[in-house]
């Protein structure tokens, strides 16, 4: 795994600030290519693994910071993809530094909706539950219905070969801005 200078991995959480929020760790992932890890700081509740972030916009902390991260609300028309800043790959307690993994392959939590599994014809893609519970789960993009998609939402593609239920992990491929 792949460290930066100072020595800090993409495992590394610490309650005090060790590199600027936004920094990017690239590492090698085997044969699944690169990993692009981002450090953010958990504004909110414990990220577990495979908790889709986003960025904390809620007036209440007064952070503008893009950086400042809590698990992605259940929203009824698709979370926007530009808000997504990765997926949690390991625990990061509320008030601690730390990194999510931005994009590579890594697993996502699965919520309500289910993650498909893979398909050549984008049947896999997957997106923020929608679901009012689902507070940093992932689904089906497909299972957002026309009417409903209010952004380009996609985050990732599942590289699974069934479908993942509802609290379960699922491998994917997580490409987020």
């Amino acid at each position: 795994m792949g460290f930066t200078a100072a020595g800090i991995s993409p495992t590394t959480v610490t309650t005090t600030q060790q590199m600027p929020l936004g920094f990017q760790l690239t590492v090698p992932n085997g044969d699944n290519g690169p990993q692009v890890w981002v450090y953010v700081f958990n504004d909110h509740a414990a990220f577990a693994v495979g908790n889709v972030i986003t960025m904390d916009v809620s007036e209440a902390s007064g952070d503008h910071n893009r950086y400042h991260a809590v698990k992605a609300p259940a929203m009824e028309e698709g979370t926007p993809a530009f808000s997504v800043l990765g997926v949690a790959q390991h625990a990061i307690a509320g008030g601690s530094y730390g990194f999510i993994l931005k994009q590579g392959v890594g697993e996502v939590l699965a919520g309500a909706g289910t993650i498909p599994e893979r398909s050549a014809t984008g049947a896999g893609t997957i997106c923020v539950d929608d679901a009012g519970d689902a507070s940093g789960e992932a689904m089906g993009s497909a299972t957002l219905v026309d009417g409903n998609i209010k952004y380009n939402c996609d985050i990732g593609f599942s590289l699974e070969n069934d479908a993942v239920a509802d609290g379960s992990l699922a491998t994917c491929y997580i490409n987020c801005q």
